[in-house]
């Protein structure tokens, strides 16, 4: 063994290469626990997790490794997690296809992934009946309005809620 200059404790060249990597274990433990608790709150996407590790401060190296492992168990999959967050939206929240676009974007989900996730999603559930539904909630509370006011608030709230124009003139003529 080779007493080291100023040490406390005998050290070899092995002993020495292992707190370094003693610590990378602990901050890949720590990365990956967090990981899971930022997880448990909600799905998430693979960018939305990569992002909360680095503000959170992790090495790009460990954040990397992190994303793979989550992604080899099954806890990452943006396709599932761009299927479910445009239902919930769509059910919850009644929005069109334009704003969902802007939030899976958002999300970091690849165009690719959002178009077919859309394309499904509005096969199921027509995009003009989710519109119509949300015009009727609405119009109930514009009835103390003149029809032109009520007329552009609906518009505006449609617009607001991600419906194509083609899609609200034509609620437009049909409710008003």
């Amino acid at each position: 063994m080779v007493r080291s200059e100023g040490a406390d404790e005998p050290s070899t060249g092995a002993q020495h290469a292992a707190p370094h990597s003693i610590h990378e274990y602990k901050v890949l433990k720590q990365a990956r626990n967090s990981a899971y608790r930022y997880l448990t709150i909600r799905p998430r996407s693979c960018v939305e997790v990569e992002q909360k590790l680095r503000d959170w401060n992790f090495p790009p190296d460990i954040v990397s490794s992190v994303i793979d492992h989550l992604i080899k168990l099954g806890y990452l999959n943006d396709e599932q997690f761009a299927r479910q967050w445009a239902a919930s939206r769509v059910r919850s929240r009644g929005f069109g296809r334009r704003r969902l676009e802007q939030e899976l974007r958002n999300k970091g989900i690849s165009r690719d992934t959002i178009k077919e996730t859309l394309s499904t999603l509005f096969e199921d559930v027509p995009e003009a009946e989710v519109a119509r539904k949300e015009a009727a909630k609405k119009l109930r509370t514009l009835t103390r309005f003149e029809p032109e006011v009520r007329r552009r608030r609906l518009a505006g709230f449609l617009e607001r809620k991600g419906f194509s124009s083609e899609i609200i003139r034509a609620i437009l003529r049909t409710v008003m």
